[in-house]
């Protein structure tokens, strides 16, 4: 039996020099503080896939950078903007969108001018709440990478918007500033003013001219906006290539 007890009695003593070790090492970690001849393992074997084996080419995800404080401040005042853009929207539809209300109600028929506004309002509304809600889609989706390549059809889209607020503007524009409403029943209305509605609808079309203006403001500046970013990306890749071909030559 002799020569069953020194291997367990080595076996003991390897395991309790382990055990020792091992609460030495969480010792050190709790206080902060390692020993001088510590080192650290700097590929641990728990980082690693099941199944890995020696010569196994390993993918390791880089970590996500962090955005810059100038580019969190830039995706918080551009947000703010898609928000006023959502909210100025609705406003728009719901300005118009009581006269057509009323002319469907009357069995009246439909003004293309005012169906044209609806349009426009409803398709700027949609575009915004979309801006909104994808940035936070494309984060969980973990697709942020497919940004760039959607920069021009976003720009193409957001300049087809920004024609749209112009064309609305110009077209109440030339119909309503200017025009005051004529108050009391023994007032003299002239032929023009009097196709332009009473005094309520003429004061409503008034604010809603500037409602369009402002409108056509905000989608001027996302466009803009959106047409730097497509920019930037292009000269991001262009010198991209410019380094790989390089690097090739060397």
């Amino acid at each position: 039996m002799s020569f069953l007890a020194i291997p367990l009695l080595k076996l003991g003593f390897s395991q309790a020099k382990k055990y020792k070790a091992k609460k030495d090492l969480q010792k050190y970690q709790n206080t902060g503080v390692y020993p001088p001849n510590y080192q650290p393992e700097q590929h641990p074997m728990s980082g690693y896939p099941a199944g890995a084996t020696p010569g196994t080419t390993m993918h390791f995800e880089s970590p996500p950078q962090e955005q810059s404080k100038n580019a969190r401040m830039t995706f918080m005042l551009f947000s703010a903007v898609r928000f006023l853009q959502f909210v100025f929207g609705l406003t728009v539809i719901g300005l118009y969108g009581k006269d057509v209300h009323h002319d469907h109600s009357d069995k009246h028929i439909w003004h293309s001018k005012w169906v044209y506004a609806l349009v426009t309002g409803f398709l700027a509304t949609v575009t915004a709440a979309i801006h909104l809600i994808l940035p936070f889609v494309m984060r969980k989706a973990k697709s942020a990478a497919a940004g760039p390549a959607l920069l021009l059809p976003q720009f193409a889209w957001e300049f087809v918007v920004t024609i749209l607020w112009l064309t609305l503007f110009g077209i109440f524009g030339k119909m309503y500033i200017g025009v005051h409403p004529v108050e009391g029943s023994d007032a003299k209305v002239d032929a023009a003013t009097s196709e332009l509605g009473d005094a309520s609808k003429i004061n409503r079309m008034r604010h809603a001219v500037w409602i369009d203006i402002i409108n056509l403001g905000f989608w001027i500046m996302t466009a803009s906006w959106v047409l730097v970013r497509w920019l930037k990306s292009r000269r991001s890749a262009a010198s991209d290539g410019v380094d790989a071909e390089k690097g090739e030559q060397i």
